[in-house]
């Protein structure tokens, strides 16, 4: 089987069914790439499809979206172990204890795991909503903002919403409690009246025990006054 490893160290998707079990574990950020077997490494033509050996497991580290690399350590049953840290590198498995280096180009991992990155869940988005002071209301540039995060949840098949209201220092705790939780409702609300599904968004408030912007207590301060919606 193929697996691919995104730089974030999750190994994300088996694109080809194999028929032996070979033992792994992963380990991210890991330091520069290190070879702890003595096997030449193999070339990606060998392991082409029509070359491959029918019990295996292909683990390759793809790079993020921003171009960066994050790393992944491959171990073995039989405790061999290879640390990937450079795009499209890999590890083949061919059986316990049995495991060799090797490296693609990108247009190779493209193609073959196009299927698989194709079904991979859109990457988390952020969306910040400011507020005026003490009010539930939506500044006039937050007002114009929403039409971006339908767009972002209209993009996801099944999308998750969470909604978070914080406040700004101003008033004491149980007012900025309340405050926050009544932002958050009322974009939940919005979310609803513009066709999004009940069920997809969950809310929360946090009064003002998270700014954005460090303030002394009783500050008003608009970047704290604001929603976060995360949508993944």
């Amino acid at each position: 089987m193929i697996r691919v490893a995104l730089a974030s160290a999750v190994i994300v998707a088996m694109v080809m069914a194999g028929c032996a079990k070979s033992g792994f574990r992963t380990q991210a950020d890991s330091p520069p790439v290190t070879w702890t077997n003595s096997a030449q490494p193999i070339e990606p033509e060998a392991l082409r499809p029509s070359n491959r050996p029918t019990r295996n497991d292909l683990i390759v580290l793809l790079p993020k979206a921003n171009g960066s690399i994050g790393g992944v350590v491959v171990r073995t049953d039989g405790g061999m172990e290879i640390r990937l840290s450079k795009p499209y590198a890999g590890a083949h498995i061919d059986g316990p204890g049995m495991m060799q280096p090797v490296w693609y180009d990108a247009d190779w991992a493209k193609h073959e795991f196009s299927s698989v990155l194709t079904a991979l869940p859109g990457r988390p988005a952020t969306f910040l909503l400011y507020f005026l002071d003490g009010k539930d209301e939506l500044t006039p540039d937050s007002e114009r903002e929403v039409a971006r995060v339908f767009a972002e949840i209209a993009a996801r098949p099944y999308p998750e919403i969470l909604v978070i209201g914080h406040t700004d220092a101003v008033g004491n705790a149980q007012f900025n409690d309340q405050l926050a939780r009544q932002r958050a409702q009322r974009v939940r609300d919005d979310l609803i009246a513009g066709g999004i599904a009940v069920d997809r968004i969950a809310v929360s408030g946090r009064g003002k025990r998270e700014p954005l912007i460090p303030t002394s207590e009783g500050v008003s301060e608009p970047q704290n006054r604001r929603v976060e919606i995360n949508v993944r």
